[in-house]
C-alpha cells in the first residue's frame, strides 16, 4: 500500500499555477488518508472562488495516480485561514526579497524584476484612477486605429476581475495552446491579438475572487508566457485606482508610454489627477515612461434630432486639467450610441469616428521619441501613410 510520504513526494511536483510554486512548499496540503487503493488529499486554497481550483484539483489527481497500487484519487478543496495567508504572504515575500538582494544594481523594489519587450517595439498603457471612464473603449478603439494605419497591435486587458476587452471584438476561450505547450492570443477579425482574463475562465462569467499578489503573477504571465510575437504596438487596458494592478504594470512590463482617461465632471478629474500624479512618480523612479497625454471620454452627446451639441456631464475641463498638469492635451471622444450597440455585439472593429482618428494622430506625434525598430522589421515613421 501507498504510503503518505509517497504521496507528499508526488505531490511536490504539483505546482500552483498562479505562484508557480510547489503546493508541498505552498502548505497547501493539509491532510492526506489513504484507504486501500483509495487516496483522499485536501488542499487548501489561498481564496475561495479560486478560478483554478479545477486546474489544482486535476493536476493533484494525476501526480498521485501514478503512484504504484493508487486506483482511485479524491481530492477535496477549502481555504486557508487569515493566519495562515499571512504566513505564506510572509514567507514568499522574504524569498523574494532575498533573491532580489543577490542581485547587485537593482533599482527595483524587492520581487519586482522589469521584463523584456522581446519583439515588442511600443508598450503602452491606458489608465486611469477612476472606474467606468472608457478606458476599455479607448484601449479597443485605439488599437482599431492603429491596426487601420497597417500597425501590427496586441492588447493585454490586465482588468483581472472585470475584463471587457474580449466581449467587445466578440472573442471566446479558450486560448490555443500549441504542441510544445506555447500559448497563442486570441486574433480579432482585423488581426488585433488580444489575452484577457474571461478568454482564460472556463466560465467567463465566473468571479475572480484574488488577491494582489496574484494578480500581479497574473499580469506578468500575461506578457511574458503569451507568444505575442512582432508588434508596433502594445497596449494594455488597466483597471481603474493606483493600487496593485496598475503597480505591477509600471515595475513589470517594459512600459513606456501612458494615455490617461477622464469624463468632464470635477469629481472624475479629481480622481484622474491621482492616477496622473501616480504616473509622474513611477515614471521619475523608472525614468523611461512617458505620460503621452490626457483623453476626454463622453465629452457631450449630438442630439440626433436638431445636431446640437449638448454637454451632458457639464462643460469641460479636461485642456486646463491637462495643462495644470504639465501633459499633453489629446481631445474629446463624444457619447456615441454605437459604441454601445458594437460593444455589446463584439463588433467594435466596425465603428468608425473621424474624431477619433484626431486623437489617434495627436497621440502618435507626442509618441514620436518612444519609436524603436524591432530587429528584422522596416523602420515606420510617424505619418499618415501606412506602415511597411
Amino acid at each position: 500500500m501507498v504510503s503518505k510520504d509517497q504521496v507528499m513526494a508526488s505531490l511536490k511536483d504539483v505546482i500552483d499555477p498562479e505562484l508557480h510554486i510547489s503546493i508541498v512548499n505552498l502548505q497547501m496540503v493539509k491532510g492526506v488518508e489513504i484507504q486501500g487503493s483509495t487516496v483522499k488529499v485536501l488542499i487548501a486554497l489561498t481564496v475561495g472562488g479560486c478560478p483554478l481550483s479545477k486546474t489544482i484539483s486535476n493536476d493533484v489527481e494525476k501526480a498521485v495516480t501514478k503512484l504504484p497500487g493508487v486506483k482511485t484519487v479524491n481530492v477535496e478543496t477549502t481555504v486557508m485561514t487569515k493566519e495562515e495567508l499571512g504566513q505564506l504572504r510572509a514567507k514568499i515575500q522574504g524569498q523574494m526579497a532575498a533573491a532580489q538582494a543577490q542581485k547587485p544594481g537593482s533599482t527595483m523594489p524587492p520581487g519586482i524584476n522589469r521584463l523584456e519587450r522581446k519583439g515588442i517595439r511600443n508598450v503602452l498603457a491606458i489608465m486611469s484612477g477612476k472606474g467606468g471612464v472608457g478606458k476599455s473603449f479607448v484601449t479597443a478603439f485605439l488599437a482599431v486605429e492603429l491596426t487601420r494605419l497597417g500597425y501590427k497591435v496586441g492588447i493585454l486587458d490586465a482588468d483581472i476581475t472585470g475584463p471587457s476587452i474580449a466581449k467587445m471584438f466578440g472573442l471566446k476561450g479558450p486560448l490555443f495552446v500549441t504542441a510544445d505547450k506555447h500559448v497563442l492570443p486570441a486574433v480579432t477579425r482585423t488581426g488585433i491579438k488580444v489575452v484577457s482574463m474571461s478568454l482564460i475562465l472556463e466560465e467567463p462569467q465566473m468571479p475572480v475572487i484574488v488577491r494582489g499578489p496574484i494578480i500581479n503573477s497574473v499580469i506578468r504571465q500575461m506578457f511574458q508566457d503569451i507568444e505575442w510575437g512582432d508588434l508596433h504596438f502594445f497596449l494594455t487596458d488597466l483597471p481603474p485606482g493606483t493600487s496593485d494592478a496598475p503597480l505591477t504594470v509600471f515595475q513589470s512590463l517594459p512600459l513606456q508610454g501612458v494615455i490617461v482617461v477622464t469624463t468632464p465632471q470635477d469629481l472624475a478629474l479629481m480622481v484622474v489627477a491621482k492616477a496622473i500624479n501616480m504616473a509622474k512618480t513611477l515614471s521619475e523612479q523608472l525614468n523611461a515612461v512617458k505620460i503621452l497625454g490626457l483623453i476626454e471620454n463622453m465629452s457631450y452627446v449630438i442630439c440626433s434630432h436638431c445636431g446640437e451639441r449638448m454637454e451632458v456631464f457639464g462643460r469641460s475641463k479636461a485642456p486646463e486639467a491637462a495643462k495644470k498638469a504639465g501633459i499633453p492635451y489629446l481631445g474629446a471622444i463624444p457619447i456615441d450610441p454605437d459604441i454601445a450597440r458594437l460593444a455589446d455585439e463584439g463588433k467594435i472593429e466596425d465603428y468608425s469616428n473621424p474624431l477619433f482618428e484626431d486623437v489617434t494622430r495627436a497621440i502618435r506625434v507626442n509618441a514620436t521619441s518612444l519609436l524603436e525598430p524591432i530587429p528584422g522589421a522596416m523602420p515606420i515613421a510617424w505619418s499618415e501613410q501606412k506602415a511597411a
